[in-house]
């Protein structure tokens, strides 16, 4: 009973098989689950970039979006200052896509609400905010950037070619301004550079394609910005492309009708900038010589930049006009330089000159100076004044000898023939006239002609009562009376050549003033001498006043 008991009383080994609890799998999915989205963030996760603003206005760290046609491309996390404090440095991280198109040509700038000609931009960031705008470009990879104060005029994948002017002055002319070609847009400018050593301009433009395939090695580009107004030959002239360009400048470009096309530019060909279309129309003459001249007459309105014209036709234009101060001949001369496009003169068989084209210039102008080629001044306009240089033949010049001593050979000139000379000479006609009447005037006013007046009148009053006494009172009394009123004539007479000694410079210089008055003094001594004859002859034959003068007298 007791080997039952024990045998009841202890139990028998059993062998427990250990198992996972299906609760485990949970917190492994978990981990999982993190480590694959660990992964995943970790790989789609772009590079971090820096970019330098000007200023940070608009950016706040953690918020500011970085775009690209509205596309969300990466987050700035970060703003500090620069060293300098002059900057602001943002740190940001990209996107994983955007990666291939962090170059060295990509470009960043700030969009926010603008103003300009082409109108109202950055509206949506009034709700939404600032945000930095990308425009993918070419060139090695980058990671630091340095954004731009102003948007681009133009993205930099955009289909066209770009162009380098070349100008002496900028005038109104600004970045996004457009290009025209023929009042058509198809261009904006890019830019603009001063040069440090000849100051000069340069201005970059960009042409669209396919408008880009215009421009041709013959075209010229001009500036269409504002309004040109000028006072020459053909009066008072404004210009203007249109009422846009008014408002926002520009430039405009073509094939002048007396150039040759050439071929499509190449890509960034240079270009000369014209201040307007008149001056690229005239670009086609790039060479010209230059002439002295020296005019008898005043320069009076010739200005720079005036005409020359050779029987009518512009061939140059003046240069320079100054005065010159000699002093050892101790005179003072107002040469004039002009310059002469010589081209514009087509010579027929220059094979039989030889040398450069100066030398041909030089040599042809002096044989047209030997055949009487003559320059002389002109009126281009009667309401301006501007004067002009008018080069023609004249006949029978006398001969000259072009000088070529000096800085430039030199061409005879001759007075002006125009209303203003015309003018001149009138003006110094009546000069003398008046002159001539106020020596006049102050001699008849003189007390010696007026007591010689006097004399003369008496004269006459005396020989009137002769006249009167030989018909009434007999011949005695006349003749007596005749005696007295030759006395009295001579007189007057002597009066009258004390009165003109007085005055006979003035008489002598100026006869055609005096010439009456000598004359009228003459006859009264003439007058005189009669009748001191006829008292003789009536002395004699008393009886011709009742009988008349006798046949037998001898006049």
């Amino acid at each position: 009973m007791a080997e039952d008991r024990s045998s009841t009383s202890e139990p028998a080994a059993v062998h427990l098989r250990h198992r996972l609890s299906p609760i485990w799998l949970i917190p492994l999915i978990a981990a999982f689950a993190a480590g694959w989205l660990g992964w995943q963030t970790l790989s789609s996760r772009g590079p971090t970039i820096t970019i330098v603003f000007t200023s940070a206005e608009g950016l706040e760290a953690g918020k500011t979006k970085i775009k690209h046609n509205d596309l969300d491309l990466g987050t700035i996390e970060s703003l500090e200052p620069a060293a300098d404090f002059a900057h602001v440095v943002a740190t940001a991280r990209m996107s994983k896509f955007s990666e291939s198109h962090l170059v060295e040509g990509t470009r960043f700038w700030i969009v926010r609400p603008r103003l300009s000609t082409d109108g109202i931009s950055g509206l949506s960031t009034l709700i939404s905010g600032a945000y930095v705008e990308l425009d993918p470009g070419r060139g090695p990879p980058a990671r630091r950037f340095t954004a731009l104060d102003e948007p681009p005029v133009v993205s930099a994948n955009e289909p066209g070619r770009a162009f380098t002017l070349h100008a002496t002055k900028l005038r109104s002319i600004a970045q996004g301004d457009p290009v025209y070609y023929r009042g058509l847009k198809v261009g904006d400018v890019l830019g603009y550079d001063l040069s440090d050593t000849d100051g000069s301009v340069t201005v970059k433009v960009f042409i669209r394609a396919p408008h880009d395939q215009l421009v041709r090695q013959g075209t010229r580009f001009w500036n269409a910005s504002g309004v040109t107004v000028s006072a020459g030959g053909e009066g008072l002239k404004i210009q203007s492309e249109s009422l846009l360009s008014l408002l926002e400048g520009g430039i405009e470009f073509d094939v002048p009708p007396s150039a040759e096309p050439g071929d499509v530019a190449r890509s960034d060909a240079s270009f000369t900038l014209y201040p307007d279309e008149s001056a690229a129309d005239d670009a086609i003459y790039t060479r010209a010589v230059r002439f002295l001249l020296h005019f008898p007459d005043t320069v009076e309105n010739l200005v720079p930049g005036a005409q020359v014209r050779m029987q009518g036709i512009q061939i140059g234009r003046v240069v320079d006009v100054h005065m010159e101060y000699d002093r050892a001949t101790d005179r003072v001369t107002v040469p004039v330089v002009i310059e002469i496009e010589a081209d514009r003169v087509k010579i027929l068989h220059e094979a039989a000159f030889r040398g450069d084209f100066e030398h041909r210039a030089y040599d042809t102008f002096r044989r047209f100076v030997a055949r009487g080629l003559r320059a002389r001044l002109g009126t281009a306009n009667l309401i301006t004044g501007q004067k002009v240089i008018n080069l023609d033949f004249i006949p029978d010049a006398p001969p000259f000898k072009t000088d070529d001593g000096g800085a430039y050979p030199e061409i005879p000139t001759l007075p002006s023939d125009d209303l203003d000379a015309v003018i001149a000479s009138a003006r110094t006609v009546l000069g003398s006239l008046q002159l001539t009447v106020t020596t006049l005037n102050g001699l008849l006013s003189s007390p010696e002609v007026a007591r010689s007046l006097r004399s003369l009148d008496g004269s006459l009053a005396d020989l009137d009562r002769i006249t009167h006494d030989a018909r009434t009172a007999g011949v005695g009394p006349l003749i007596t009376n005749l005696r007295t009123a030759a006395g009295s004539a001579d007189a007057a007479l002597k009066q009258a050549d004390a009165t003109l000694a007085v005055a006979g410079g003035a008489l002598d210089g100026r006869r055609s003033g005096g010439g009456d008055l000598a004359g009228a003094i003459r006859e009264l001594k003439t007058a005189a001498q009669s009748i001191r004859v006829l008292a003789d002859y009536l002395d004699t034959h008393p009886d011709s006043l009742l009988l008349g003068r006798s046949k037998d007298v001898r006049r």
